[in-house]
């Protein structure tokens, strides 16, 4: 699980679609990926000598089963105190965090179910992933649903080479834009 999550999440597991979507047009291939992720929203709080800071955080995620797990980026939903997930159709999930490890910066959640509108993803196998490969990234950046970049990979790095905190990440440099989640936070 390790391998699936670089830079971007859906660095690593889009680049499956990238020969197909040199067959078909974008927008199909958008269409196609789109119900496959899911903007990840969490909630937690902080509790220091100023009193008590609540603070929003907002990713992608990707589901990868039909039983409604959910994988994520590790930095979004650690310490959190709620998690849900949007998909496509707007439609808002609980989730529960069955798993997270900081070192490879990736967690996988369980949905409480699976809505109509969403679809389980095909996976990709990063080990065949090649410099020069296109991609097509979706998230949701700053908190803004489904965005979608196209770019290449144009450089990976294996686990344990990049930062000293996240040894397990292996990573992915793409021309595609990559912009941050969102976090958000109030004092009380």
């Amino acid at each position: 699980m390790k391998k699936l999550l670089g830079v971007a999440l859906a660095a690593a597991l889009l680049p499956a679609f990238s020969l197909e979507a040199r067959a078909q047009n974008l927008e199909e291939t958008f269409r196609r990926v789109s119900p496959t992720v899911v903007i990840v929203r969490a909630k937690g709080r902080d509790v220091g000598a100023g009193g008590v800071t609540s603070f929003k955080e907002t990713g992608s995620g990707v589901l990868v089963s039909s039983d409604g797990r959910v994988v994520t980026s590790a930095h979004v939903v650690n310490g959190m105190d709620e998690i849900t997930v949007e998909g496509i159709g707007g439609e808002v999930v609980k989730t529960t965090l069955l798993s997270a490890n900081s070192a490879a910066d990736v967690s996988l959640l369980q949905l409480e179910r699976v809505t109509k509108a969403m679809r389980v993803a095909r996976m990709g196998d990063s080990d065949t992933v090649q410099v020069g490969q296109q991609v097509m990234i979706v998230g949701a950046p700053y908190g803004l649903a489904y965005s979608m970049s196209v770019g290449w990979i144009s450089a990976r790095w294996p686990a344990n080479t990049i930062f000293r905190d996240m040894p397990l990440a292996e990573f992915f440099q793409t021309t595609a834009t990559i912009n941050t989640g969102k976090l958000t936070g109030t004092s009380q």
